[in-house]
């Protein structure tokens, strides 16, 4: 017969038993659902990017395994496609929030970093494309290519102040790599854009090696333009020409050395390389045009020059603007005025055709004409941007202080400020401009002082300058 068996285990034990098999399918449940969760989130992430995103560059790996940093490059690489292709269409505003959102996910992407702030240098704001370029750069002190754009255009808009400051916060070894050239040049640059000649022939001196870098001999030369060595700089320029470099830069400093040099014929073979160089550029066939004007007086070459070029172009307004903006320079009024006239055909670019006019008349000091055209142009412009209000404000200093009327410049000063609120770099451009031009009152009233009640006596000539 068989003893029945009886569960002697306390009762406490076999709770215990059965809440720790209830708690173990409990977990379970929850990791089952916890990895579902994920599986459903990583899939639903993944069709996401790949089919609303449109961004085939990102895997279903990447996302699983939570690859944030592939992730945001592969969106980045497709935000920075679709701004270049807003861009080409038109559509500024898209295109701008979409270099935003590539630059923010991927700010190690050089060559979309650098595209960014082409386009905000295009969009007309140096002010943000200098910011992405400075960040990039703290991101990449040695890359060659941030470099380059970085201080060029610091060094263009007047910021060589903040040029100096950036390269003297590098270490001492920064100037002894492969950038070294490159950094020195600008140094020397930034020196000579303030005006310390003095300086930047000290600082040439201590590093002749810059003699030896393409990059640095346009600036050498410079310095040497500015110290009076002057046929020294057309020569060392000219032998760099001759290496036929790729930018345009150089050729137009060379000949406008040359015809300030009374050199017309060298200054007409300079332009004509530039053509030969960059035959598809306009500004080369305006510097060809202004060379053999300057050689001839305006004789018979200047005059088929112009009538080739008008044939060739036609009515378009961008190359009339140019040849309207050589007259400007030149002074030549009659052909400004004929380009004015043309310029009414073609209404949104007329205030650019009068700004060019009113600078032929300030060439030949004619103030008072001026001013009643920039007044014209003032209330005629459809364009109100701040540009172009800087450019007229520009013009009506320079033409108040021609006539002696400081109440004028001071006024034209002021509101000169207003539309550079948001630019201080370029408030001490003009600022140091003004100076320059011998217009006090206007420099003291960028500089935020009080200027003597008067126009400083070298006013007068500024318009032919």
């Amino acid at each position: 017969m068989t003893t029945p068996r009886f569960d002697t285990a306390p009762s406490s034990v076999r709770l215990r038993s059965r809440g720790g098999w209830a708690l173990q399918r409990v977990l379970l449940f929850v990791a089952i659902g916890l990895v579902s969760l994920y599986l459903l989130g990583a899939t639903g992430g993944f069709l996401f990017v790949r089919y609303v995103r449109k961004n085939e560059t990102i895997s279903f790996i990447d996302v699983a395994l939570l690859r944030w940093r592939e992730v945001r490059r592969g969106m980045a690489a497709q935000q920075f496609a679709k701004a270049k292709q807003e861009w080409d269409a038109g559509n500024y505003q898209v295109a701008f929030l979409a270099y935003n959102f590539g630059v923010n996910n991927d700010p190690d992407n050089i060559p979309g970093l650098l595209e960014a702030a082409r386009f905000l240098q295009a969009a007309g704001s140096n002010s943000m494309a200098l910011t992405t370029l400075e960040a990039g750069l703290a991101r990449a002190p040695e890359d060659a290519r941030l470099i380059e754009r970085t201080f060029s255009l610091l060094n263009t808009v007047g910021r060589d102040k903040r040029t100096l400051e950036l390269l003297r916060q590098r270490p001492a070894s920064a100037f002894t790599g492969p950038n070294g050239p490159a950094l020195r040049t600008f140094e020397v640059e930034a020196t000579l854009n303030l005006g310390e000649v003095e300086a930047a022939t000290k600082l040439l001196a201590q590093h002749p090696e810059l003699v030896q870098s393409p990059r640095g001999v346009p600036v050498v030369a410079r310095v040497l333009w500015e110290s009076k060595q002057r046929l020294k700089a057309i020569e060392m320029l000219a032998g760099h020409v001759r290496n036929r470099p790729d930018t345009y830069e150089p050729y137009a400093q060379l000949a406008q050395w040359q015809l300030a040099s009374e050199m017309g014929d060298d200054a007409v073979r300079t332009a004509e390389k530039a053509v030969e160089k960059f035959p598809q550029d306009l500004a080369p066939r305006i510097l060809l045009i202004e060379a053999q004007a300057v050689r001839t007086n305006r004789g018979r070459d200047f005059n088929a020059a112009v009538e080739s070029f008008l044939r060739e172009y036609g009515p378009k307004p961008e190359p009339l603007l140019q040849l309207a903006a050589l007259a400007g320079r030149r002074g030549w009024v009659d052909l400004a005025r004929g380009l004015y006239d043309v310029g009414a055909l073609h209404q949104p670019e007329l205030a650019g055709f009068g700004l060019c006019y009113a600078d032929a008349l300030l060439r030949q000091s004619r103030f008072k004409d001026v001013l009643q055209l920039l007044a014209q142009i003032e209330s005629q412009a459809v364009d109100g941007s701040p540009s172009f209000v800087v450019q007229l404000r520009n013009r009506q200093i320079i033409a108040a202080a021609g006539t002696g009327d400081v109440t004028a410049v001071r006024e034209a000063a002021r509101r000169l400020v207003g539309a550079l609120r948001n630019d201080g770099d370029a408030v001490e451009l003009y600022r140091r401009t003004f100076e320059k031009l011998g217009i006090a009152d206007a420099a003291a009233e960028l500089g935020g002082r009080t200027a003597p009640a008067r126009v400083a006596a070298g006013a007068k000539s500024t318009g032919a300058k």
